[in-house]
């Protein structure tokens, strides 16, 4: 009898244990949730300034781009190749005689695909009666052409060796990021300086950049006036020169500071 009542109260005395400790644990696991919808909230500051900022830098088309697309037919794989090696090797050399370096050619995409013909089926179903009569050998070639004004000078010379699809010049900036730097520059500029009349409005100091933001800078061409009928006229026997017009840059980026 002795021995049952020393088990039983060995028994409560684990069972109230386990109760405190199981308090204990949900306890701390409620703290914990709590805790972490804070979490990040003491990095930032109570007080702050938001302003925006935009730049816009002008600059004149220094590089014009064509897309060239070469194809060749013949009766076997072997001659439309050969047949396309050919006007590739005459379309390298003239673009070499017109001082166009090889960093600036890129060759985008090649292939060769067989041609078919079919004839007429009037039962059903009709038979595989599918041939192959031939190939096409294709090359497409895209050309940077640093010497904007001979852009189009260039491309009637193309044109002149047999090469008919052909999409282009489009005019451009070659060195675009360093434009964008300057636009990007020009908007922190101007956000800086409404931030710091702001501040003194309200009496306050800036303290430290808290967050910036850029949104996608955009280029915009401004095309230039096109040649009148009567030029176009006196220019027929020469490639008129092609208006390369204006590109316009922009920035427009937002800027939170700290306030003390």
């Amino acid at each position: 009898m002795e021995t049952f009542l020393k088990d039983k109260k060995i028994s409560v005395s684990v069972f109230i244990l386990l109760v405190v400790v199981s308090l204990f644990v949900v306890v701390k696991l409620v703290n914990e949730v709590k805790a972490s919808s804070y979490i990040g909230r003491g990095n930032q500051p109570a007080n702050t300034i938001s302003v925006d900022g935009s730049g816009e830098v002008m600059a004149v088309s220094d590089i014009a781009t064509l897309y060239l697309n070469i194809s060749k037919d013949g009766t076997t794989a072997k001659e439309a190749q050969n047949l396309l090696n050919e006007q590739v090797t005459k379309t390298l050399e003239f673009l070499k005689g017109k001082n166009i370096e090889d960093k600036d050619i890129k060759s985008e995409y090649g292939g060769l695909s067989p041609k078919y013909s079919y004839e007429k089926c009037y039962t059903y179903p009709c038979p595989s009666n599918s041939k192959i009569v031939g190939y096409t050998a294709t090359q497409s070639i895209t050309v940077k052409i640093r010497d904007v004004d001979s852009a189009n000078d260039t491309r009637t010379g193309l044109a002149e060796l047999g090469i008919t699809d052909m999409t282009g010049p489009t005019f451009g900036i070659d060195d675009e990021e360093g434009y964008k730097n300057e636009a990007r520059s020009q908007a922190i500029t101007e956000a800086r300086e409404k931030a710091q009349v702001l501040a003194k409005d309200l009496g306050v100091k800036l303290g430290k950049v808290v967050s910036f933001y850029e949104n996608n800078d955009t280029n915009y061409p401004m095309y230039a006036k096109t040649m009148s009928a009567g030029a176009m006229d006196s220019m027929a026997e020469s490639a008129p020169v092609l208006p390369k017009g204006e590109n316009k840059i922009t920035s427009n980026i937002t800027i939170v500071y700290e306030i003390k």
